[in-house]
């Protein structure tokens, strides 16, 4: 049976100890800890004062086209490695693999005049907690680093990984068989993705001061490599929804 166990956290508007704020909850061998990465990012203090953006000459011409803040369009510049397009009020961007409306940038949770970036390493994070989870209290632990995401055609927010550590964030189907006797030749199951998914899904979006979930009694293959983000994502190029949107 999996559980999927909420830890409420008081409001951080500062850095703090990661490590340190998740305590109190009891955490046994083998749970996943699901965490908001914009909580993580706070304790980082990866948040940037609006005010003191120097925008640039390319970022004011997408603004404009765009109409969007000329700050925003400047933060996502400077965080994404390709902008595909826009649309009024957003950059459709790609940031390490993963596409999102402004490169994850969000002012949401985030006291006014400021932005939130993505964590600067976010599986480094991942990495360095779980082991503090092994030194520190004798666990194995296994971490994703959640976001919330939109799905094409979707209403509403599900959730993303955007870094995880201590298990393989995707299982290959390949030569495996269905139901009904028929050879998997596509499928790969996004394990990460779906963890981060029920955190999200318990976590919310708004004022539910639950910035990390345990998930228990998950089937995962756990593992002490070093992963990054290159073993969860494909290219623009290989990509369904991008390929079948410049074909059409």
């Amino acid at each position: 049976m999996v559980e999927i166990l909420p830890i409420h956290i008081e409001v951080r508007k500062s850095k703090f100890d990661l490590f340190e704020s998740l305590q109190g909850f009891d955490y046994k061998d083998n749970d996943v800890l699901v965490i908001s990465s914009k909580f993580v990012s706070m304790s980082e203090g990866v948040i940037v004062t609006l005010s003191k953006v120097r925008v640039s000459k390319k970022a004011r011409i997408l603004a404009a086209k765009c109409d969007m803040d000329p700050k925003m369009a400047e933060l996502v510049l400077r965080e994404s490695d390709y902008i595909l397009k826009g649309v009024p009020g957003f950059l459709l961007a790609i940031r390490n693999g993963m596409i999102a409306p402004n490169a994850g940038i969000d002012r949401s949770n985030v006291p006014k005049g400021y932005a939130i970036l993505y964590p600067r390493d976010p599986f480094g994070t991942a990495e360095k907690l779980r082991q503090k989870f092994l030194a520190e209290l004798g666990i194995r632990v296994g971490i994703v680093l959640a976001d919330s995401r939109l799905m094409p055609t979707r209403i509403g927010t599900t959730g993303v990984a955007i870094a995880c550590d201590g298990f393989e964030p995707v299982e290959d189907l390949r030569g495996k068989k269905d139901l009904f006797g028929n050879v998997l030749k596509y499928t790969f199951k996004a394990v990460a993705d779906g963890l981060a998914t029920m955190g999200v899904a318990v976590m919310g979006e708004s004022n539910e001061s639950t910035p990390a979930v345990v998930v228990r009694g998950a089937k995962v293959t756990w593992s002490d490599k070093k992963f990054s983000w290159k073993d969860m994502a494909v290219t623009p190029s290989q990509d369904i929804y991008l390929r079948g949107v410049r074909r059409a």
